[in-house]
């Protein structure tokens, strides 16, 4: 059933007081104001801090049924569609100069002369090489594609090497 007042777990890697007043007036207050006034009865929308102390993760106030929606880093929101059902639904659009610039994307790939690799699913038992974890395009992305082949690089590769 549809419910008047949504919450939204955020968070930003700086104090929570801050990602509050950076991000209340558009996700809770636009949201609240434009969307929610376009359903009847009206729906509100709630901005908390998540994610800032071990009382306060995601994880945890989602099994608590505390919050609907999440905001926040990309490779976050992998792990809570993964581990929690999460659906990742929506994104920034990023302006440069006033101009729409492009998107991100992540690439998996490897040498045209590795015979050893053909596929996906020869990535299992090999080295591979990833950015950082909370890289969205060199890292947060492949990992999604590969998961969506059932493909853990934490489990299924010989070795994962970082790299910056």
């Amino acid at each position: 059933l549809p419910k008047d007042r949504y919450v939204i777990g955020g968070y930003i890697p700086d104090l929570p007081q801050n990602f509050l007043k950076q991000w209340r007036p558009l996700l809770e207050d636009y949201l609240t104001e434009v969307v929610g006034s376009q359903y009847s009865p009206n729906m509100s929308f709630e901005l908390i801090a998540v994610d800032y102390t071990p009382n306060t993760t995601s994880e945890k106030l989602a099994d608590e049924g505390v919050i609907d929606f999440l905001y926040s880093h990309p490779m976050k929101l992998v792990c809570m569609e993964a581990s929690h059902n999460f659906a990742i639904f929506g994104t920034q659009r990023s302006f440069i100069l006033g101009k729409e610039a492009g998107g991100y994307g992540g690439t998996v790939y490897s040498l045209k002369s590795n015979a050893n690799i053909r596929d996906v699913y020869d990535i299992r038992n090999k080295k591979l090489g990833v950015a950082q974890v909370l890289a969205f395009g060199g890292f947060a992305l492949p990992y999604k594609m590969l998961k969506e082949y059932d493909i853990d690089i934490f489990l299924d590769t010989k070795q994962l090497v970082f790299y910056q």
